[in-house]
């Protein structure tokens, strides 16, 4: 079935946009997916591994595009952008970098979100030595090593939580949400490749607030032997092709020392400069960082038929990306049920 008088815009091709769009296209109406770049799937096609369950990220986003490609109702344009927006009574008319207009009844903003500069803690040498990765990087890295003689593989491993998060001097005293979980996790996938390693992740405390995340923690913890340290590591120094951790276990009270031969920094995750373009183009509302804002009563809907899903809104893990592109796809299916 085809509603085709209704057609929605997605921006954003990571699991959150096409989430909404299989909702929309399984409704019977018409949805543009755009994406950026040249694939869809988003930062999953980054990833090593999930969490809770150890689930195959690129496994993942192949499945939901497969669902994507086969519904008749949803057209994918990759390597596309919105370059001009024009408000009309009841729809938009939309520009893309392709040149071709056309009119939307409702739009979803789904444009992931963006990660804080880790060069500006210096102290940790980010930029200055080549061993000092983000979450993001090390990603890739673990996906490396899979192919790495087990000599060559790090012996031991820091992860450093918080690096931007929670730190009202950089601008950014909240909580990026997520982090506790994935450095857990690329702590667990660390050891999984070498089951030597030592893996160190010192944190100022750990969150875990979602369904299995405290068990699957635990388990990095204690059946994988990971070592978490309380404490905010006050500097990184080269010594003798090591990289020197100087920080206090708060817990303990007593200073530590690791000589780590590589060290992941969680950055803090931010609004990506796409978000804050198309909050501007749409007026969509954001808040005082540039997250898209919601209004009261309605969690995905930022205001005139504009919607939103996932990290654009704040930080969020596959699986809560989903839901609420799920969500934004149902509140544009009710606005077009209306008539």
């Amino acid at each position: 079935m085809s509603n085709s008088e209704k057609t929605a815009l997605i921006i954003g091709g990571g699991m959150a946009g096409m989430e909404a769009a299989i909702k929309l296209g399984g409704a019977g109406y018409q949805a543009v997916l755009l994406e950026k770049e040249d694939h869809l799937g988003g930062i999953m096609n980054q990833l090593y591994g999930s969490f809770p369950r150890w689930d195959n990220p690129q496994k993942m986003a192949e499945q939901k595009v497969k669902m994507v490609e086969e519904n008749p109702n949803i057209t994918v344009k990759i390597n596309t952008t919105v370059k001009s927006v024009e408000k009309k009574d009841k729809s938009f008319s939309v520009e893309l970098s392709s040149n071709e207009k056309i009119e939307f009844d409702a739009v979803i903003l789904a444009t992931g979100f963006g990660f804080y500069d880790a060069s500006e803690y210096a102290e940790y040498g980010y930029g200055a030595f080549d061993n000092v990765f983000t979450a993001l990087e090390f990603e890739g890295k673990l996906k490396e090593m899979e192919s790495w003689d087990k000599k060559d593989l790090p012996k031991v491993v820091a992860f450093f939580k918080c690096v931007g998060s929670r730190d009202r001097s950089k601008g950014y005293p909240y909580c990026s949400k997520i982090c506790c979980m994935f450095t857990a996790k690329e702590a667990g996938l660390m050891k999984d490749l070498n089951p030597d390693a030592k893996c160190f992740v010192f944190y100022m405390d750990y969150r875990a607030a979602g369904k299995e995340y405290e068990e699957f923690a635990r388990s990095v913890i204690e059946d994988k032997h990971v070592r978490y340290v309380r404490g905010r590591p006050a500097k990184v120094l080269p010594d003798n092709g090591k990289l020197m951790i100087r920080a206090e276990d708060t817990l303990m009270g007593v200073p530590v020392e690791v000589a780590a031969d590589m060290i992941v920094l969680a950055n803090a995750m931010v609004p990506s400069e796409t978000t804050k373009e198309l909050a501007s183009m749409f007026e969509a509302k954001t808040d005082q960082y540039g997250f898209i804002d919601y209004i009261p009563g309605y969690p995905t809907q930022t205001g005139y038929r504009v919607f939103f899903a996932g990290g654009c809104g704040f930080p969020v893990e596959s699986l809560g990306a989903q839901y609420q592109g799920a969500a934004a796809a149902a509140e544009v299916i009710a606005l077009f049920n209306q008539g």
